[in-house]
């Protein structure tokens, strides 16, 4: 005996319903009970009416004529009974669907295949209303299709929510991709860089699609700066703050003239604090950023440093040395009288090495044991592969660091910079 429950369970709202409904029908079919189909069909509208408030029931002959309709289909659409009865299905046809839906729908019911799916109809006034229906054929004795029965929800409501869910989404999409433009351009271009870097690379990785990393150039009479940034968060809010370190960074240098490292530092620690009004009883803003400062001497073989939470790796002469940044980050609470960060200074030879970064590529989890990337495993491929050119040191960190990602799901933004260091400039 075939299981009735079996097709009520099918009802659910799920893309599996056409196909396994279709099986269900064709089994009932091949066992020539046709006086099945009527009880299905009470069962099907006896659980719908259990979830929902009225269904919308409808017949049509063969050649979708309407030979009965209730009266919540009479209502939805606006007519009487009286006026539908007699008249073709496609009275109700709003001229926004496309051809092919109702193609489709032909195909399957003359054929014996129920058809489930949403359609836009049109009622009596020409208004458009949205329906979800399973039209369903029914067939005789010997198996031939004698006429349809169609059962139908509403969703006109649901429909225009979705839609307007989708319209507020693509705009939002919209706008986030006008604010990585804006975003970019304030990043320092290559044309800029190359005029300073005879072989350097960026690697920059956003999460989202504006970020919170950022990286940051300057140049004064006698120096160049480079900083890779991290702001907190990522995202909308991270950039945000990215906007603010990039601005400020700006002013305390090129506006400011202050151009040791720490006193940098120092002083964008106190103006974020002051711009997110963190210096105020009764702030909760905790806000801030890690920053890894980098000057550049062009007359003298020297640069200068400087960390918030961040280090420097340099390498000089071939051998590897990691420069650890003060542990204190920019901005946020402070309890002690006054933040001052620490600058260490270098002498180098033309062919050094310096790479700077954001936590992100060091705390990616992946890897066989879902493991972080580790700063120990940036470090090996910085060793294994000083004699190659930055650009390819580049590309291999991102395969090195895409491999230990795999099919993960990128947990940071993304920021590295190394720099081969010339002889100064005549």
């Amino acid at each position: 005996m075939y299981d009735y429950a079996y097709i009520l369970n099918l009802i659910d709202r799920s893309n599996r319903l056409q196909e396994e409904l279709g099986r269900s029908i064709d089994r009932l079919h091949s066992g020539g009970a046709n006086t099945n189909v009527n009880l299905i069909l009470d069962r099907l509208i006896e659980h719908y009416q259990s979830h929902h408030p009225a269904p919308m029931i409808v017949e049509t002959d063969l050649s979708g004529v309407i030979t009965y309709v209730n009266n919540e289909f009479a209502r939805v659409s606006k007519y009487t009974p009286d006026e539908l009865i007699g008249e073709n299905i496609n009275i109700l046809r709003s001229s926004t669907m496309e051809r092919g839906v109702f193609t489709d729908i032909w195909n399957n019911i003359t054929e014996g295949r129920p058809w489930r799916g949403r359609l836009q109809n049109r009622n009596k006034n020409y208004e458009t209303y949205w329906i979800d229906t399973l039209i369903m054929p029914v067939l005789d004795d010997e198996g031939e299709v004698v006429k349809f029965w169609s059962l139908s929800f509403e969703i006109t409501e649901i429909v225009r929510n979705q839609e307007e869910a989708e319209n507020k989404s693509k705009m939002v999409a919209e706008s986030l991709k006008y604010a990585k433009r804006i975003q970019m351009t304030i990043l320092p271009s290559n044309k800029i860089l190359d005029e300073y870097f005879d072989d350097y690379f960026i690697l920059y990785k956003p999460k989202d699609v504006v970020s919170g990393d950022f990286y940051w150039f300057a140049k004064t009479i006698d120096r160049v700066f480079i900083a890779a940034v991290d702001c907190t968060g990522h995202g909308v809010p991270g950039a945000f703050m990215s906007l603010i370190g990039y601005n400020l960074l700006n002013t305390i240098v090129l506006r400011q003239n202050i151009l040791d490292p720490g006193k940098v530092l120092s002083e964008l620690h106190r103006q974020v604090r002051h711009a997110l009004k963190q210096d105020q009883d009764g702030s909760k803003s905790k806000d801030g950023m890690d920053v890894a400062l980098l000057s550049i001497e062009l007359y003298q073989n020297k640069f200068h440093y400087a960390g918030a939470f961040r280090p420097l790796f340099y390498v000089k002469e071939g051998e590897f040395q990691t420069i650890d940044g003060d542990k204190m980050s920019i901005g946020g609470e402070q309890l002690e009288e006054e933040r001052n960060f620490t600058t260490h200074s270098f002498e180098y030879q033309p062919g050094d090495l310096v790479y700077i970064f954001s936590d992100g590529i060091v705390d990616q989890f992946g890897g066989p044991d879902n493991k972080k990337f580790s700063t120990k495993r940036l470090r090996t491929i910085i060793t294994e592969n000083l004699s190659e050119k930055m650009s390819v040191q580049r590309a291999l960190f991102n395969l090195a660091w895409k491999d230990w990602l795999n099919d993960g799901e990128q947990t940071d933004d993304v920021t590295m910079i190394g720099i081969r260091l010339t002889g100064a400039s005549e």
